[in-house]
């Protein structure tokens, strides 16, 4: 299958707002054994800044947990807000920490143990207790050796951890059962899982909802070997407890020339896998690796669905799923309808597509699961973006760079934002009105658009829907504005004409001074009484005109000055603190009139 490069972000699909910006500072006033660089009289430091190795945030808690290059294991808690962002240190080993992971609650595992697993590049995994002593060290609860190499991930599955290592094994701990009256658990190695034939880069366990799956490990070697193992239980009836005998076996069915074991997929990265998710729900892995690209394999026919190349020319450096998610009506209505009978709310249940959120140096992108495409991406960030998590609210992701967690909100599958029946050329001028009190009595928030396609659209900016169209026959609209007193556009062209429309008639009055194209168009409360227009155009001149429609007025001009005599003027302003019109042209010269003297 061909490789598919990402388009530019499409502001129709998808935007993204920035909820909250959070500074990380990882300099440590602390001093460190270290510091001195030996040859040199001391007091002389040797500078070193720590920089992040590892990220896990804890949703429910909202806890921030960072792994540094330095050994220590730092905890950010973002409840505090972000005037109190200082970390609290959890503990250290002796070499860089790669990977964090919480603790979930299990059978021999207490819920309220506040329990974190780090591995570490001094090949030992460590379980730190952060609920008790928060001012002091925290408890290293305890210390799993068996690696020999850096500690590249972990995984839970009930009462059992699972770690790689750059050793090429992966191995498995399990909690010892009897321990239900003491606080912390206990783990004791099982067995080597697997040995491959590369370090192990990652991990990836995930179940299904399906009735009898136990779930599926995928795990990725430097390689680019992809293995599959499947826990299956060798006692008892097939009903999955803590307690049950669980055998792992290697489930792959693809096989390498190189290797014995077998393989979940045949390999297709040309260089190490760097990140690796299964998708349970939907039946895919995905996988980044350092050759910029994505791939999606079909976990079902152990195939490869889909081949990424990130055009923006470096790979991606993380990944994060988001599932489907049905929006549908408010419970409240829902409830309020079955206790009085009536019909259930007719607003249809729009059901959000599956995606992924893929970062890399300073990009993020939207992939659409079930489209295979792009739907969105942007610049997020200066600095390099090193991982990304599903932050506490709705559609929101934290994004960690080395100085800061950035949270942005993701809306997607915003069809609201593109009207159908809309202009079929280019639009070339809009105007929202301010909100004043309009004909009706209520408050008036209609936007107005005109485009070369020469209409005039009314829109409902609530319900966005087009209210009216008005089509001119004669010549290119330029300009576009609109007298709320009146209830009436107005529109410059290229002919220097100027119309004043009538809503309700579809008709126009045409006023003639301009005589070349009006570029710009601006209503300008001038005094208590009186709201008048100016105009200006190529012809460098400024008319002002009374365009009232009334029984004993009509549009006129009033007033008229070469305001750039012998340039074109680009753009006008009314400044109502000063009464002041503002004009700009390109003979590069801003001038200001006042507008009571135009009068």
């Amino acid at each position: 299958m061909p490789a598919l490069t990402s388009p530019e972000f499409e502001a129709a699909t998808a935007e993204f707002l920035q909820v909250n910006s959070i500074p990380l500072q990882l300099a440590s006033t602390r001093p460190r054994l270290g510091d001195l660089k030996p040859g040199f009289a001391q007091g002389v430091r040797k500078v070193h800044t720590p920089n992040l190795s590892a990220v896990f945030y804890l949703p429910e808690k909202r806890h921030l947990y960072a792994g540094i290059d330095t050994g220590e294991l730092r905890l950010w808690d973002f409840n505090a807000g972000s005037r109190k962002q200082a970390w609290l240190l959890v503990g250290s080993h002796k070499g860089s920490i790669t990977c964090v992971i919480a603790v979930k609650p299990a059978s021999t595992i207490d819920a309220a143990a506040g329990l974190v697993l780090t591995g570490s590049a001094d090949s030992s995994i460590k379980l730190w207790d952060v609920k008790l002593r928060v001012q002091e060290s925290h408890v290293c609860v305890q210390t799993l050796v068996g690696h020999t190499g850096t500690v590249t991930s972990l995984v839970q599955k009930g009462a059992c951890i699972l770690s790689s290592s750059t050793d090429c094994t992966i191995r498995i701990w399990k909690a010892v059962q009897g321990r239900g009256m003491l606080i912390y658990p206990w783990f004791e190695p099982q067995a080597v899982l697997v040995k491959m034939g590369g370090w192990v880069t990652c991990m990836s366990y995930a179940a299904s909802a399906r009735v009898g799956d136990f779930g599926t490990l995928y795990a990725a070697d430097a390689a680019a070997a992809i293995v599959k193992i499947n826990p299956c239980i060798v006692d008892g009836p097939n009903v999955w407890k803590e307690s049950s005998q669980i055998q792992w076996k290697l489930t792959g069915t693809a096989r390498d020339p190189k290797l014995t074991t077998p393989l979940a997929f045949s390999r297709v990265h040309d260089r190490s896998i760097s990140h690796l998710r299964y998708l349970a729900e939907e039946g895919l892995v995905v996988t980044l690796a350092f050759d910029n690209s994505m791939r999606i394999f079909n976990a079902v026919q152990s195939s490869v669905k889909c081949t990424v190349v990130n055009d923006t020319g470096g790979p991606f450096t993380g990944l994060e799923h988001d599932p489907i998610r049905s929006q549908s009506p408010p419970a409240l209505r829902l409830l309020a309808a079955v206790a009085t009978d009536l019909p259930l709310p007719s607003t249809p249940h729009k059901q959000h597509k599956p995606q992924l959120l893929l970062i890399d140096r300073h990009h993020l992108h939207v992939w659409d699961l079930a489209g295979d495409r792009f739907v969105a991406r942007k610049r997020i960030s200066q600095q390099p973006l090193l991982a990304i998590f599903k932050s506490s609210g709705r559609g929101e992701y934290g994004l960690v760079s080395a100085t800061a967690v950035t949270v942005w909100r993701i809306e997607q599958d915003l069809d609201y934002r593109i009207v159908l029946g809309g202009h079929t050329g280019p639009v070339i001028a809009v105007h929202a009105v301010n909100g004043a009190v309009g004909e009706s009595g209520s408050q008036d928030f209609r936007v107005l658009s005109g485009g070369q396609d020469n209409t005039i659209r009314l829109w409902d900016p609530f319900k966005m829907v087009c209210l009216r169209v008005l089509k001119e026959t004669h010549s290119e609209l330029t300009a576009l504005t609109f007298f709320a007193a009146g209830n009436s556009p107005i529109t410059g062209h290229d002919d220097g004409s100027i119309r004043v429309w009538n809503l309700e008639s579809g008709t126009c009055i045409d006023l003639q001074h301009h005589t070349n194209t009006v570029t710009c168009l601006a209503m300008a409360q001038v005094s208590e009484a009186d709201e008048l227009l100016f105009s200006a155009g190529f012809d460098g001149c400024v008319c002002v005109w009374d365009v009232r429609v009334g029984a004993s007025t009509t549009p006129h001009l009033m007033h008229h000055w070469p305001a750039h005599p012998g340039s074109e003027i680009l753009t006008i302003l009314h400044d109502p603190m000063k009464n002041a019109i503002i004009t700009a042209g390109n003979d590069n010269s801003i001038k200001t009139a006042f507008a009571a003297a135009a009068k």
